[in-house]
């Protein structure tokens, strides 16, 4: 059974993050954290800066998609106790997992229990698909399948001033003109809760689009559910 911690941001100094990752690394010793910078167009984005913040928290090791090789990379997941995905490119992220036929293996290992933290491009990858990523898709990926650890299509970094809500609320309308699957959008300050089927704002705000033109506003405490 999954369990995540989906934000759009990591909070300042990473405390979001931070919390997060105490939940649930809870019970286990001298911890080990696998770093998948994969949707930055370094693949070792901020490697030494995390470990010098996840110090005292989890020893950290670097998943690069682009320097180790599929074997490598699976026995690494295999030994870790956390997957820890930063934000960037979603479609390089998901490209670079699909050139390694990686996808599927770490959803696996995610529905088997391997607990999961994600902001922004790491928690757009969560989604049923990565079509409402703001990103440029500069890797012309083809496979827009997300984790699918969240019955929806996740949009992140949602604004707060009324310009730019409605330019998103029209990108998320041209999706749902093609696409049925509803929509989740997280505000900066948002966190998810995942905990199997059960997902649980536990801070800031989402928006539920449902694609009937019409969105809901979900805060702490609230339950996103997918109507049927």
């Amino acid at each position: 059974m999954s369990r995540a911690r989906l934000m759009a941001t990591p909070g300042e100094g990473l405390g979001r993050l931070r919390e997060g990752m105490r939940d649930l690394l809870v019970g286990i010793s001298d911890p080990r954290v696998c770093y998948l910078p994969g949707a930055a167009l370094d693949p070792a984005f901020s490697f030494t800066e995390n470990q010098n913040v996840l110090r005292g928290i989890a020893k950290v090791r670097l998943l690069d998609l682009v320097a180790m090789d599929r074997s490598t990379l699976l026995t690494a997941l295999d030994e870790c106790d956390l997957l820890y995905a930063p934000g960037g490119n979603t479609f390089v992220l998901a490209d670079r997992l699909r050139r390694i036929d990686l996808t599927n293996e770490i959803k696996r290992r995610i529905l088997g229990g391997l607990p999961y933290i994600g902001f922004s491009a790491g928690a757009v990858l969560c989604g049923l698909d990565i079509l409402n990523s703001q990103d440029i898709n500069a890797p012309a990926t083809t496979d827009f399948d997300g984790l699918g650890l969240v019955p929806f299509s996740l949009s992140v970094h949602y604004p707060t001033e009324q310009e730019a809500i409605v330019e998103r609320d029209e990108r998320i309308g041209f999706y749902h003109a093609f696409h049925r699957t509803p929509v989740l959008a997280l505000e900066d300050e948002a966190l998810l809760d995942v905990d199997g089927s059960d997902i649980l704002v536990r801070e800031g705000r989402v928006w539920l689009f449902a694609g009937s033109g019409s969105k809901v506003a979900l805060g702490p405490g609230d339950r996103p559910r997918r109507s049927r």
